[in-house]
């Protein structure tokens, strides 16, 4: 087997992916914009530049990719540098040096909600344009849901050209480390006072991010193209917060939010069709994992 070209791999998610993959013995190249001492200790082959130095060069060798990085910055055109452009030419090279698998991380923040209303939401449903942006609603900058569906349609591209691909979409990832959203940044934030725009009864999907991992990798490993939302369960905003509030060191205010909740769902039927797999972490099990990293290492993630 030839060598796995990861992006993201310093990020919560990217960082699991590829440990993962060193655990099953591959071969593990990532694209980093600044070295990481945990990546080299897995012994992973590490590339400076970031997605906008991707050259051939970094496909040397390579006959599988899998695809994490991402920007949730709040700015269109910053967005779409790394979520549209840059995984626009990931894409174009993966053709050119015929890769024989690509797996791309998205997110069920493409999906389109404030149109689609409160459905059950599979992966066939519309996703969002740059025209949705004024009625977007979910928990990510409405940018990144929107740039976001541009980069899946650079791989739907890719596979017109012969290139195999899976889409994963995940929804918001839970698990503890310093820098995970939903364990982390978002507590912080709430920490800081910046408080937390959604209504309490609208919908959490959730995913465990060892589960998003297993099925990253289970996606890269199955033949065809497939797009699969990797969802484990479906929580409200209050049960998220609620559990966030008794986790930190002291205590906040979570301001009212008076807009209508969006008290939709996703299917999870590829899940289990199409990669063969179940979730095994449970809502309580994942939260309390992030409880227990607050109380241990949380308020080293306040400081700065």
């Amino acid at each position: 087997m030839g060598i796995v070209l990861v992006t993201g791999a310093t990020g919560f998610i990217g960082g699991r992916v590829a440990s993962r993959l060193t655990d099953r013995g591959e071969s593990v190249r990532a694209i980093v914009r600044r070295a990481s001492d945990g990546l080299a200790q897995l012994g992973i082959d590490q590339r400076d530049g970031g997605l906008e130095g991707l050259d051939d060069a970094a496909f040397d060798g390579v006959d599988r990719v899998v695809h994490v990085a991402a920007s949730f910055d709040g700015d269109l055109a910053t967005a779409r540098a790394v979520n549209r452009d840059a995984t626009r030419r990931l894409v174009e090279l993966a053709v050119t040096h015929r890769v024989t698998r690509l797996v791309h991380v998205s997110t069920t923040a493409v999906y389109d909600q404030a149109r689609l209303g409160d459905v059950v939401i599979d992966e066939s449903a519309p996703l969002r344009t740059a025209e949705s942006l004024p009625s977007a609603t979910g928990n990510a900058p409405p940018t990144y849901g929107v740039t976001k569906a541009e980069g899946e349609s650079a791989v739907e591209e890719g596979r017109r050209h012969g290139l195999s691909a899976a889409i994963v979409r995940p929804p918001a990832v839970l698990g503890a480390g310093p820098t995970s959203t939903w364990g982390t940044r978002v507590p912080r934030n709430l920490l800081a006072g910046h408080g937390f725009a959604r209504h309490p009864d609208s919908t959490y999907a959730w995913v465990h991010v060892d589960d998003l991992a297993e099925a990253t990798l289970a996606a890269m490993d199955v033949d065809g193209d497939t797009t699969v939302n990797v969802v484990a369960g479906h929580e409200t905003v209050g049960a998220y917060l609620r559990r966030v509030v008794d986790a930190l060191p002291r205590p906040v205010t979570i301001p009212e939010v008076t807009d209508a909740p969006w008290r939709g769902s996703y299917t999870t039927d590829r899940l289990r069709d199409d990669l063969g797999l179940t979730p095994r972490f449970g809502f309580a099990e994942a939260m309390d994992e992030i409880a227990a990293w607050w109380q241990q290492d949380g308020m080293n993630a306040t400081e700065g």
